[in-house]
């Protein structure tokens, strides 16, 4: 149950708005990424039709950062659906974050600008393995990410080529940062 405000409460809180206005506006520039952060991409893929992905339902979502001096870091978590019991799917989130010390942009799956990651290590946890962590070097490399290095959106369309059926969909977001 949420408490109701005190008269004294309200008014310091009505204070304090009162006073937001006349305060300045100027923001100092920040980088919530750190100031080494050259690209940040988000992803979103998702297959919810059994009729096209058969008992391998679910989707992976997550991030991924390129930093300068060839580091960066991803974070990114899939979820199977479990159809029934002669299914060949997961049940259950993997989730994995990756240290990537190595990475360069050549041709590639994304065309003549492809993130490639050609060294780092990953740590997997979720349902596949249960228990304690793994972690494991990134293999095979250079490791071809399918991501472009092109700023923009690229949806099911601009990615395959075809727009996404339904029950499905799939999103790449490519921000390169600048400071």
């Amino acid at each position: 149950m949420i408490r109701p405000i005190t008269i004294l409460e309200f008014v310091a809180l009505s204070a304090i708005l009162a006073v937001l206005p006349l305060m300045s506006t100027t923001v100092p520039a920040v980088h919530a990424y750190g100031n080494t952060a050259l690209w940040q991409i988000g992803l979103s893929f998702n297959c919810n039709n059994p009729s096209l992905c058969g008992s391998m339902l679910g989707g992976f979502w997550g991030w991924v950062e390129f930093d300068s001096g060839g580091l960066g870091d991803a974070t990114l978590t899939g979820c199977g659906h479990l159809t029934g019991p002669t299914s060949q799917g997961t049940a259950g989130a993997d989730h994995f974050n990756a240290d990537i010390t190595g990475w360069t942009i050549l041709p590639g799956s994304a065309g003549p600008l492809t993130f490639l990651v050609t060294s780092g290590t990953m740590t997997f946890t979720g349902t596949i393995p249960r228990g304690t962590p793994i972690t494991v070097p990134i293999s095979p490399t250079p490791l071809d990410t399918g991501f472009p290095a092109a700023p923009g959106h690229f949806s099911s369309q601009t990615i395959f080529g075809l727009i996404a059926p339904p029950g499905t969909n799939f999103e790449i977001q490519v921000v390169q940062l600048t400071h």
